[in-house]
């Protein structure tokens, strides 16, 4: 019953708990009950909206390579945190200390992105790589 009460959130996150009782075939405090725990348990992480229609604007996605001063990845995280543009940073083994993906509404908002992560302390070198297409994204659902 669990699994069906997901599906039907992931379709439409902002139905009622009215609602998901009637499609469930539960009572309202079992429906709700169920939610809670889901909540609780870390099951459901949170309610979201996706973007459509008139309201999507242009994305320009891209990839930065952080190269760093030395073992600063923590410190260098927290600042680069703080930068909504910034969607995802993942610390690697090599060459390359940190790779951050990146979504500005323009090329040039993606400059003064890119201008705001070199000046973070320990931040030696940035390389930007645009993302032209996505061919396919197991990631996201």
């Amino acid at each position: 019953m669990d699994e069906l009460i997901l599906c039907h959130l992931e379709a439409d996150g902002r139905q009622s708990v009215q609602e998901l009782a009637r499609k469930a075939q539960l009572s309202r405090s079992a429906v709700y009950a169920r939610m809670q725990r889901l909540i609780s348990t870390g099951v459901i992480a949170g309610f979201t909206i996706r973007r459509g229609g008139a309201m999507l604007k242009p994305i320009v996605s891209a990839y930065m390579f952080l190269y760093l001063t030395g073992p600063i990845c923590e410190k260098v995280a927290k600042d680069v945190e703080k930068i909504p543009q910034v969607k995802l940073s993942q610390s690697i083994g090599g060459e390359i200390d940190m790779i951050l993906t990146v979504e500005t509404g323009s090329l040039e908002e993606l400059n003064d992105v890119r201008n705001q992560i070199e000046i973070i302390k320990g931040v030696l070198r940035v390389h930007t790589s645009v993302i032209l297409k996505e061919r396919f994204n197991r990631l996201r659902r």
